[in-house]
């Protein structure tokens, strides 16, 4: 795995993506992370604006799938890019987030993420590390 806690896959006609943090924070984060470097590189210039996002589902899976779709609809439908990612409570069915982004522009949209897969979507616990793998719809 890369410093950054993501990595891409080989995956026929989608983007794969494996994706470790040390906690379940850290494992959303880079989730984030990893989604967004598909997208664009992060932006540098731009006003500072700020998001809250609180999600409760049945379980860890479905509360990182909801996670990044609301993530992709923030880019996708408000253009809204979020480069500061921080989580103030985290739980297997529940999360709260405090997204800083600018505004990015068409041009600077360098890759499509139409949605994210249930595919293979299984957050696990082994050796003191979260991993998950995702697959992106493109």
């Amino acid at each position: 795995m890369t410093e950054s806690g993501y990595k891409l896959i080989d995956h026929p006609s989608d983007i794969g993506m494996e994706v470790e943090g040390k906690t379940l924070r850290e494992l959303f984060v880079n989730a984030a992370k990893g989604m967004l470097s598909i997208i664009s590189d992060t932006p540098q210039n731009g006003e500072m604006f700020i998001k809250q996002l609180h999600l409760k589902e049945d379980s860890t899976e479905e509360l990182l799938h909801s996670y990044l779709s609301e993530i992709l609809w923030f880019v996708s439908n408000e253009n809204f890019f979020p480069v500061k990612i921080n989580i103030s409570n985290i739980s297997e069915s529940s999360i709260d987030v405090r997204f800083g982004g600018i505004h990015i522009k068409d041009e600077e949209v360098e890759g499509e993420v139409k949605a994210i897969t249930y595919h293979q979507l299984k957050v696990e616990q082994n050796d003191q590390k979260f991993f998950t793998k995702l697959i992106f719809d493109v």
